[in-house]
């Protein structure tokens, strides 16, 4: 779908109270901003192919008419209610996402790390994918970015449809469309940065995805993965999934070692491949030895016994290497919470 070039087509239309900070789609990605009332209902039609696109609730509809897609939306919100999120709702958390503490501490983190590397001027294009409620958005969009919001999950508690209330409450404004990662509706060359928080091991096979994201960022642009899970070299992903109650619902849970991530961004073309955990980023070299020690020490202590030997004396003699080279190898090696940066050639 040509989505640079499309036309509002009104079905029904609500206009908000007051005037939108509305981002009219032209030629490019992004014309200057307006503003102007929302279309809450309708469709979108392709001036290129004339296929038409419906609005639900503000939001275009690109999704793919795929049974995975539906299975994994319908998975979390299946997820959210036997864990009593519809009937304990904590919707004011949404406004402080990801600051609410809990679960969402090591997500807050990981997140500072990522405005960190960003050093966002305000002037950058960044595609949020994965956008969950769209928190990251909102903040992106404080800054004074131009920023879409792209999720398959529609509900309006906990899914996209929250957008509206954090963009009121924030006094922002960003794009929020239903869409795969996996079928980006956009033209090539759009994006600063593609963001992604506990996004990317939601997809059964990374390729595709990463060859969407390479295609749609602009040369020298920026993959920004906070928040991937990696599993250890000696551990079993089927075992780990076995595990998880995502997975029971239909829910994509993938939990692959970090070369995985590593080569498959290779294979999609990026370069300057960085990958690093709360333990590796920005941290002093004594630091580092110490994780590297604590890593043998716990895995000792976890792995068959006829594997123990073998791992203390690995970790011992890599906690002497030179520290970046510990860090890392110990990373490819134990796994972690990683933090991904990538760059497009």
């Amino acid at each position: 779908p040509h989505v640079a070039s499309i036309l509002w087509v009104f079905a029904a239309f609500l206009p908000h109270i007051g005037a939108k900070k509305t981002t009219i789609f032209r030629d490019g990605i992004f014309a200057n901003p307006i503003y102007a009332p929302k279309p809450i209902e309708g469709a979108l039609e392709c001036l290129a192919c004339c296929q038409k696109y419906p609005i639900c609730k503000g939001m275009p509809n690109f999704l793919p008419p795929l049974t995975s897609v539906f299975q994994e939306a319908e998975g979390w919100v299946t997820l959210w209610k036997q864990l009593g999120m519809y009937d304990n709702p904590t919707l004011e958390d949404s406004f402080k996402l990801p600051y609410v503490g809990g679960i969402w501490t090591d997500v807050a983190r990981m997140f500072d790390m990522a405005l960190q590397e960003m050093q966002l001027t305000g002037s950058e294009v960044i595609l949020d994918l994965g956008a969950g409620q769209g928190w990251a958005s909102r903040y992106f969009a404080e800054k004074g970015c131009d920023v879409v919001a792209i999720d398959v999950v529609a509900d309006e508690w906990y899914g996209l449809g929250r957008s509206w209330a954090i963009m009121d409450y924030a006094g922002v404004y960003f794009e929020p469309i239903l869409a795969d990662g996996e079928h980006l509706p956009f033209r090539p060359n759009q994006f600063d940065i593609v963001f992604l928080c506990g996004t990317l091991h939601h997809f059964r096979e990374f390729g595709p995805v990463l060859k969407q994201i390479y295609r749609v960022l602009k040369p020298g642009g920026r993959l920004i993965a906070a928040g991937e899970p990696a599993i250890s070299l000696l551990a079993r992903e089927q075992d780990v999934q076995a595990m998880l109650k995502e997975t029971q619902v239909g829910i994509t849970e993938r939990r692959p070692k970090v070369f995985e991530y590593w080569w498959t961004l290779y294979k999609a073309g990026f370069k300057k491949i960085r990958i690093d955990t709360f333990e590796t980023w920005r941290v002093s070299p004594s630091s580092i030895r110490n994780w590297v020690l604590a890593v043998r020490n716990n895995s000792f202590r976890t792995v068959r016994t006829r594997y123990k030997l073998g791992v203390w004396l690995v970790f011992t003699i890599l906690a002497h290497f030179p520290p970046k080279w510990a860090g890392l190898i110990t990373l490819y090696l134990n796994g972690g919470n990683l933090f991904i940066r990538a760059y497009k050639r």
